[in-house]
C-alpha cells in the first residue's frame, strides 16, 4: 500500500440482499495524479467500487479514506469528491463544459475559477500527453 495515497480502498467487501457478493476484500490504492481504468466484465463490481467511493452504497465490511482520513461512514454530500455518471449527458440540455462545472456552480465558486477548473479537468481527458497524469493503469476486477 502506498503512503499517499489519494483514494484508497481497505478490504471493502459489499454483499448484496441474498448473499450476492458484490465486492470481496478489495484492496485499491489511487495515488494523487493518477489515471485509473476499472476494468472487467458486468457485475464484476466496477460500479459497487465506485458506488462504495462516493458513498451511494455502504460497504458491508471495510473502509474507504480520502487523502489519509475515513469517509466510510460520510453521506454522499459530505464528502469531497465528484460522480460523473455512466451516461455522458447527465443534464442533456447543457454542453459538456456545463456539465462538467456544474458542481462548481453549486458550491458558489466566481465564473472565471469555474472556467479554470472545468479546463483543466477537460484537459486531463482529451490531452494526447497528459501531462498532468504521473501514471496510467488498468485494473482488472
Amino acid at each position: 500500500m502506498a503512503p499517499d495515497a489519494l483514494v484508497r480502498l481497505q478490504k471493502v467487501s459489499k454483499v448484496f440482499p441474498g448473499g450476492v457478493v458484490g465486492l470481496d476484500a478489495v484492496e485499491l490504492d489511487i495515488a494523487p495524479g493518477e489515471f485509473l481504468t476499472l476494468l472487467g466484465p458486468s457485475g464484476c463490481g466496477k460500479t459497487t467500487s465506485l458506488r462504495v467511493i462516493a458513498g451511494f452504497e455502504s460497504p458491508t465490511s471495510g473502509n474507504v479514506l480520502l487523502e489519509g482520513r475515513d469517509i466510510t461512514g460520510l453521506r454522499p454530500f459530505d464528502r469531497p469528491v465528484n460522480t460523473v455518471f455512466q451516461d455522458y449527458a447527465l443534464f442533456p440540455h447543457m454542453d459538456v463544459a456545463e456539465n462538467v462545472g456544474f458542481g462548481l456552480s453549486l458550491r458558489g465558486l466566481s465564473g472565471a475559477e469555474q472556467a479554470k477548473r472545468v479546463g483543466e479537468a477537460l484537459d486531463m481527458v482529451t490531452s494526447v500527453t497528459r501531462p498532468a497524469i504521473t501514471s496510467e493503469r488498468s485494473v482488472t476486477v
